[in-house]
């Protein structure tokens, strides 16, 4: 097979973009393509943990299920991110991950993996710096999952229309159900409150599209404790 479109894509990503030419190289012969459909699962929690993965095209929620059947989600993917690289130092995977749509991955196995770090050092410093970041990320979930649901959705609104680059406008990236999902609440309850936001004049809904009507109000409830 022709690294050459491997490379490119690994050069894409924003983890490896560092990474000199013969890295890369390095880098592609234990990157294999993997194709799913969406709701696709890449691996459950509680499987054996193998691999870790680079999503190249597409989109990947990351979700926990808990004991008594309720599921959460961590974070979302977006291609040139990596996922489950907890694997490198767990023996399963803690989390679930499932293809939200018609995806591209390279798949990194572990003992490969670990082999070319200790040929490339850089590389594994790169991975390390990624899961630090992530770390912070995952912190950050916890301590909104302790806020009042109106807070938690103003928060995620903000910071979506933040890294969209329209502070007053912004697209929803999924559905309103996996939306709710990931606040850790149900679609009823985030149908409420959206429909507060809307009466209250802060936000302005139209399908998946939303406009920030009032910004100083919104960050007041993104404050709410």
């Amino acid at each position: 097979m022709d690294p050459g479109p491997i490379i490119d894509d690994l050069r894409g990503a924003p983890l490896f973009a560092g990474l000199d030419q013969s890295q890369l190289a390095k880098l592609a012969t234990v990157a294999h393509p993997v194709r799913l459909q969406g709701t696709d699962t890449f691996f459950l929690q509680g499987d054996s943990a193998d691999a870790f993965f680079l999503l190249s095209e597409g989109a990947v929620k990351v979700f926990k299920t808990f004991r008594d059947g309720r599921s959460a989600t961590l974070r979302h993917v977006a291609p040139g991110q990596t996922f489950a690289e907890s694997v490198l130092f767990t023996e399963t995977y803690p989390a679930s991950a499932e293809a939200m749509e018609d995806s591209l991955a390279y798949r990194f196995d572990t003992h490969d993996f670990r082999r070319l770090i200790l040929e490339e050092p850089e590389i594994g410093i790169v991975l390390l710096t990624t899961m630090a970041q992530l770390m912070v990320v995952l912190s950050q979930r916890v301590e909104e999952l302790l806020l009042p649901v109106p807070a938690r959705l103003a928060r995620y609104l903000l910071e979506l229309c933040s890294e969209q680059g329209t502070p007053a406008h912004c697209r929803l990236p999924t559905s309103k159900q996996e939306l709710a999902a990931r606040l850790g609440t149900v679609p009823e309850t985030l149908s409420r409150t959206l429909n507060r936001f809307v009466a209250g004049g802060l936000v302005d809904v139209r399908g998946n599209a939303f406009e920030v009507r009032n910004r100083p109000a919104l960050e007041r409830v993104a404050q709410q404790r």
